[in-house]
Formats: C-alpha cells, structure tokens, sequence
C-alpha cells in the first residue's frame, strides 16, 4: 500500500514538473501567450480617439507624480493621470482620449508585462466624468479590505515623516511607489530590495522572524505558529487581496511548514503544485514576472537548503561552550540569517540578469538589519491599533516603529557609500545562469551527502 502511494505521488510531481516545464519552453516562442485581438476586443480601437463607460476596476498605482488607473469597460485599459482629482477603486466614470497599444520601453517589454494582468491598451491624461452606478456585492466586498487598507495607510502617513511612511507602507502593505528613487536605488545596492517588496521569501523570513521574536519573549513554538497562521491569513487581506501578497502568503506559508517540519518530500510536492495552479490560470507570470520567479527559486531553496544550515548551525553550537540562554538567542540570530542568504544564494541568477547588479555588502547589510524585521512590523501594528483607539497620542505610539526605520535608512545609506559595496553585471545572461545552478546543486549534493541522505522525492 504504501508503496503505490509513493509511486502516485512521484507521478503527481513528475506530472507537474513537466507541466512547468513545459510552460516554461512554450514562452520562448514568439506567438506565445500572444492574444488575438478581434472587433470586440477594446484593444481593437488602438489608434483611435474613443469615448467609453466603466469603472475602476483595480486600486490606483499613485506616486509623487501621477496616478495609474486600471479602467474596465469591454476590456480592460490602464489610464494615467494626474494625482488630483482622487480616482480610486469603485469610481464609475467615462473617459475620452486617445486610445493606444503600450509604447515601446528601451530594455523593457511593456506590452508582455501589461498582458499580464489582461490590459492591451493605454490613456494618458483623457478627459474624465464621474457617472452615477452602483457595484455587485463582490466588489463591494473587495471595496471594503481597500477601505481598511486605506486606514491604515492613512495612519502612517498622519504619524510618521517620509522617508519613513513610504518604507512602512511599502514594507506593510506592498506600496512600492511610495519609496523613493534614491532608497529604492540604496536598497538595491546594499542588497535589501527583497525587505520592500512583498514575495514569497519576504514572507517566509517575515514569519520566521516573527517565530523567533515569539520564541525569544518565551511563547512555545506551538502558540508561536498558531500566530503566523493568523498572520498568513489576515495579511492578504490587509493588503486588499492584492495577487502578490496572496501568492506570496501561500508559498511563503509552505516554505515556513518546509523549514520548520522538516517535511521536504510533502511539501516540495505542494510547492510545485500550487506554482501549477497559479500557471494554469495565468502562464504568463512564469515568463514576465520577475516576482513569480523570485518568490518560486526562493522558497525552494529554502525547502531544500535551509535545513542544511539548521544541522550545520546545531553542530557549530554543539562545539561551543555557551550558556543555554544565550545559546538560544546566538540560535535564532543565525537562523535568521541563513534563512536570508539561501534566498539570495538561490535567486542570483534572476537578479544579475534583470538588474545587472551584483551586491557584495548583501551579507553585512542583512546581519545589521534584518534583525530588525519582527519588532518593526510588530510596533507598526501595535501603532496602528492604538492610534485608531486613542488617536491624540498617534505620534507617540509610532515613534518606536520610526526610530527602527531611521536606523534601517541610516545603515543602508551608509553602506552603500563604498565604490566596491555593489559591482555592475552586464554580460551575465542564462547560459551563465544555467552553469551557476549546476554547480550549486553539485554543490548541494555533496553537502546533503555527506551530512544526511534525505528521501527527496
């Protein structure tokens, strides 16, 4: 009996494994993914002025500069604007303008990462006139997780100065316009982009800071994952449901289970699993999205490497002669950080050849300030409760949360500052790519061998 059931679910991975691969090569052709557009299609009217009923259909993309609209009509076309008037999700409207096919970008493909979510026409700066309509129960639904996540953004811009309120709302709720130019381009260097931008390992080292934070303060590792399953679930909902951070929760929950339970071969199985699910209903995210990729190479290497770094890290405690208390906290700092370096270990190939930049203080970066994850994230939250409660102390209850940011923006920029800090990678391509990964599983092998002989399938 048990040896069928081996043999089925050996069959489900293989099945969907070559699923993805497959996937995977189709997205080389030329006519892949490639809509056929027709005369219902809005699209068709590219070229064309045009004047069309609908509704914004998604949360307004707003920066310092403009506002990016996704408008719903008999198709789906995303409209740029000025910042004011307030446009936002829900909003009937009819627009007049100009109707256009996504422009050509140097060294980026604008089209493919528009078709993405469906849009295959753009507006800029159209005439605008609010209409009177009502929208369907499920949207109104989704229209009232936008109005908490509006709360709560509107909370840490009335109580924390910018820089600050851009990185906590890029960091809580996925705004990564809110983050200025100059820090996107420091975190970037320093090798801190992931803390900023909402991924299946953003998650999973979230929670496993979060874990260690519990553990530390001295709840038991029972109640401690109860909480993170709590928090998998709310956090979604925080950020309005948005695909990233839903995507994200689900792998970043498995790779969590994976480097906890130590359930390689169920959950691996899992993983890939739902990488398939996401694929069928939307291919494209295995080749045009850069977040789908990361967030898949992350958390796989975490499933299979980081429990490599937890034998390794019990063998060198074991060797020393540390009081149990301290030994602990040593423990959870340098699972912490080996949690982080498998991430960026596994996912160097997909940075080089879409950033063309390579940061060698990463290392030194991530030991100074990824320590500080779980105590910001919670002093934000705890901010956010109280103020909403007593809103006349707010400045006081996010101050802890801005002294954390302060000293994340401080240490960034001071590490950046070296000329060697990051090195530019232009000729790294995937033939490159590809000889890496085969010499970091070789790699991989060797150490698993010699350390443990796991059932990897």
């Amino acid at each position: 009996m048990t040896k069928n059931k081996y043999t089925a679910a050996k069959i489900f991975l293989i099945v969907n494994v070559g699923f993805i691969i497959f996937i995977y090569i189709y997205g080389f052709f030329p006519s892949a993914y490639k809509k056929k557009i027709t005369s219902r299609d809005l699209a068709s009217y590219n070229g064309q002025k045009i004047k069309i009923k609908g509704y914004i259909c998604e949360e307004a993309d707003v920066d310092i500069k403009s506002r990016r609209l996704t408008f719903c009509a008999s198709g789906r076309v995303l409209i740029t604007t000025n910042l004011y008037p307030t446009y936002e999700y829900g909003d009937f409207l009819e627009v007049s303008g100009n109707l256009e096919a996504p422009p050509l970008v140097s060294d980026f493909n604008y089209a493919d990462y528009l078709a993405r979510y469906d849009i295959y026409s753009v507006l800029y700066y159209p005439k605008i006139k609010r209409i009177d309509s009502k929208l369907a129960k499920p949207q109104q639904v989704y229209l009232t997780l936008l109005k908490i996540k509006w709360l709560i953004r509107d909370a840490i811009n009335n109580n924390l100065p910018e820089p600050a309120a851009g990185l906590a709302n890029a960091l809580l709720l996925g705004y990564r316009r809110t983050v200025s130019r100059e820090n996107l381009d420091t975190f970037s260097r320093v090798g801190l982009s992931h803390m900023i931008a909402i991924s299946g390992s953003h998650i999973t080292i979230l929670s496993a800071m979060i874990i260690n934070f519990l553990l530390f303060l001295g709840l038991s590792r029972r109640r401690s994952f109860f909480i993170i399953l709590i928090f998998l679930i709310i956090y979604p909902l925080i950020t309005g449901l948005a695909a990233s951070a839903l995507r994200s929760a689900i792998m970043g929950g498995l790779a969590l289970l994976a480097s906890r339970q130590g359930r390689t071969s169920a959950l691996i199985r899992v993983l890939i699993f739902s990488a398939s699910g996401m694929l069928i209903f939307n291919p494209r995210l295995l080749r045009d999205d850069i977040g789908f990729q990361l967030s898949f190479l992350a958390l796989l290497g975490i499933i299979y490497i980081y429990p490599l770094g937890e034998i390794l890290i019990k063998r060198f405690l074991a060797k020393r002669n540390i009081q149990t208390k301290n030994k602990k906290i040593l423990k959870n700092i340098l699972e912490t950080i080996c949690l982080t370096l498998v991430s960026q270990i596994v996912i160097l190939p997909i940075s080089l050849i879409n950033f063309h930049q390579l940061s060698l203080i990463a290392p030194l970066a991530n030991i100074l300030v990824l320590w500080t994850f779980a105590p910001l994230l919670a002093s934000l939250i705890l901010a956010i409760i109280l103020s909403l409660i007593f809103p006349w102390f707010s400045l006081i209850f996010f101050f802890p949360a801005y002294l954390i940011i302060s000293y994340i923006i401080i240490i960034s920029r001071f590490l950046s500052k070296p000329g060697w800090a990051a090195a530019a990678i232009s000729n790294f391509n995937w033939f490159w790519g590809a000889i890496y990964y085969f010499l970091l599983i070789a790699v991989i092998w060797i150490i698993r061998k010699k350390i443990s002989k796991p059932d990897l399938l």
